[in-house]
């Protein structure tokens, strides 16, 4: 893929999605630019390397152009009639030679769970929010956001690959992000790998500079606050889907991260709902 400058990189189209119905997605002849999808929340299938696999909270998947796509959502029924999980994705579509080289050059593996890192979540919501603006110098702009968001995802998958604690601590984080919208005790995510919580604990720590319970309230508020930016969803469903007991300790401890109450922070930052917008109609 290839623009007028071969030392920039352009992006095609970048947004969230929420999906409440099941979905699919195909290109089996492959795409024609590259796919990032970052997923946020439930589980999916997708193709990845010539296998399918079930996607949790946490992976990203990076699909090179001319590489098969295909993309199976069947959102999860919950114990309460009429309800369901949500199954909710960033996705950003690119190319360039700048991207290309960048792809070819650096082992970027297919999947892999960052978790909700702050840099990149950042870097997303940005690049969405600029490319919603029609403005002068935008693709240059886009160059540079984009050009910063593949670097830092090279650095957080160095740097996950690194952790000390393995596997194991990797394991917890995972179950941690795939479970947080539950009610979790630190026995249950112990349990998870069949360590003691004091040996869970300390591996966590170890390996990402916060303890097991820090890092699912971490989640919990990532997960909502997507919410509360992305959906239409009642602040006080936000507060139940999102693991919180009540909705003053919800309100409480997203004012305490975002310097916001709930409500106002989506009439100030909020961008809007795309229900089941996969961007893929956009090649």
């Amino acid at each position: 893929m290839t623009t007028s400058d071969p030392h920039r990189s352009s992006v095609m189209y970048a947004n969230y999605s929420t999906h409440t119905k099941p979905h699919a997605v195909r290109y089996h002849d492959g795409l024609k630019c590259y796919l990032f999808r970052l997923q946020v929340e439930g589980i999916c299938r997708a193709l990845v390397a010539g296998q399918y696999e079930t996607i949790i909270p946490g992976d990203l998947l990076i699909y090179p152009p001319n590489q098969a796509y295909d993309l199976s959502v069947q959102p999860r029924s919950l114990s309460e009639p009429d309800a369901i999980q949500p199954v909710s994705d960033y996705f950003l579509m690119g190319n360039g030679e700048w991207l290309d080289n960048w792809w070819q050059t650096k082992s970027i593996p297919a999947r892999t769970n960052i978790g909700f890192d702050d840099t990149v979540i950042t870097l997303w919501k940005h690049i969405i929010s600029e490319k919603k603006k029609v403005m002068q110098n935008q693709a240059e702009i886009m160059d540079y956001l984009l050009k910063a968001f593949c670097l830092t995802l090279e650095q957080v998958i160095s740097t996950n690959q690194r952790a000390p604690g393995g596997d194991i601590a990797r394991k917890l984080k995972e179950f941690i992000e795939h479970h947080a919208h539950e009610p979790l005790r630190l026995e249950d995510i112990s349990a998870s790998v069949g360590l003691s919580v004091s040996r869970c604990s300390y591996l966590f720590k170890s390996a990402y500079g916060r303890s097991l319970f820090a890092y699912c309230i971490d989640v919990r508020l990532k997960l909502a606050e997507q919410q509360v930016l992305y959906t239409s969803l009642p602040l006080e469903q936000v507060a139940e889907k999102t693991g919180f007991q009540s909705y003053p300790h919800f309100c409480r401890m997203f004012r305490e991260r975002f310097g916001y109450p709930p409500g106002e922070y989506r009439h100030t930052f909020g961008i809007g709902f795309n229900e089941g917008d996969t961007g893929l109609i956009h090649p």
